[in-house]
């Protein structure tokens, strides 16, 4: 993670996106989320950046000024085509289409996608394909009582010194962030460090007064990990809920998987920190 500041031209790529810049391992990031989708998983209220992202960066610039940009969104079903359909008139690469999580209402899927291009003219390109999601607010009337932010904000603070990272408490929300700067990959022969490339996000939402959240978590995670790392999670009865790549044309093959749990938040962060033990800390470059 950075403290750097973006700069003129990553504040204007962000614009054209309607995103919030910021720098990550030293790349152009800019973020938002889909605040008009409203889901429900596990029963649970799922508003948090986990499950309605919207993320794109651009890094290492050539002399043509061409750079390695990344884009992925949380996407409704019947979006989908009518999305794929704007990316590839534009040229971009549609480079995965999968779900996330399991028991999520509305069905949420996520799409990935990458180019070579021009920093802005990627982010306008975007942004037309963006055009075709719907701005309507998408909706499930929930019952489920959430408990004082007090309590939550206290746990958040726990949470974070088990998982380490960076961290952030807001509207009952904790997210924390890191990367795993020792995977060092290339996506369409260009070195990334994109945290779209290479995430740990961790967060909890939806605390009820019994003290149990909805946990959710994700990394990137290397081939030969995928199964110890699931071992481990199930050891914990953590769900299980998607792995699969996230890019196309990369070195070494980046997978992702992504996992759930309504329990304590202290508890799950303990299971995932013993899960996240069976991950190298080898440095891990492209082949």
């Amino acid at each position: 993670m950075s403290n750097m500041q973006p700069t003129n031209l990553c504040r204007q790529f962000a614009d054209i996106l309607g995103a919030t810049p910021s720098v990550i391992n030293g790349v152009c990031t800019a973020t938002k989320s889909r605040t008009n989708l409203h889901p429900v998983v596990l029963g649970r209220r799922a508003e948090s950046f986990m499950f309605v992202p919207q993320a794109f960066s651009f890094e290492n610039i050539d002399s043509e000024g061409r750079a390695l940009c990344l884009g992925e969104t949380v996407i409704l079903q019947e979006e989908i085509n009518p999305f794929i359909s704007r990316l590839r008139a534009n040229g971009i690469i549609v480079t995965a289409l999968h779900n996330h999580w399991l028991f999520d209402v509305p069905r949420l899927m996520y799409i990935h996608f990458e180019s070579i291009d021009e920093p802005l003219s990627f982010a306008r390109k975007v942004r037309n394909a963006l055009e075709v999601l719907t701005t309507r607010n998408v909706r499930r009337a929930l019952n489920v009582r959430s408990s004082a932010n007090s309590q939550a904000e206290e746990l958040c603070e726990e949470f974070h010194r088990i998982l380490g990272g960076m961290h952030t408490f807001e509207n009952g929300i904790c997210t924390v962030m890191r990367s795993r700067t020792n995977i060092m990959p290339q996506i369409l022969g260009r070195r990334t460090r994109s945290f779209l490339a290479i995430p740990q996000m961790f967060t909890f939402e939806s605390l009820t007064l019994s003290g149990r959240a909805l946990c959710s978590g994700e990394t990137v995670i290397l081939q030969e990990e995928i199964n110890p790392f699931i071992s481990k999670l199930r050891e914990h009865n953590i769900i299980v809920t998607a792995f699969h790549n996230h890019w196309l044309f990369d070195n070494p093959r980046l997978m992702y998987i992504h996992f759930e749990k309504i329990d304590n938040p202290v508890r799950f962060a303990l299971a995932v920190r013993d899960a996240l033990q069976v991950l190298t800390n080898d440095e891990v470059r492209p082949s």
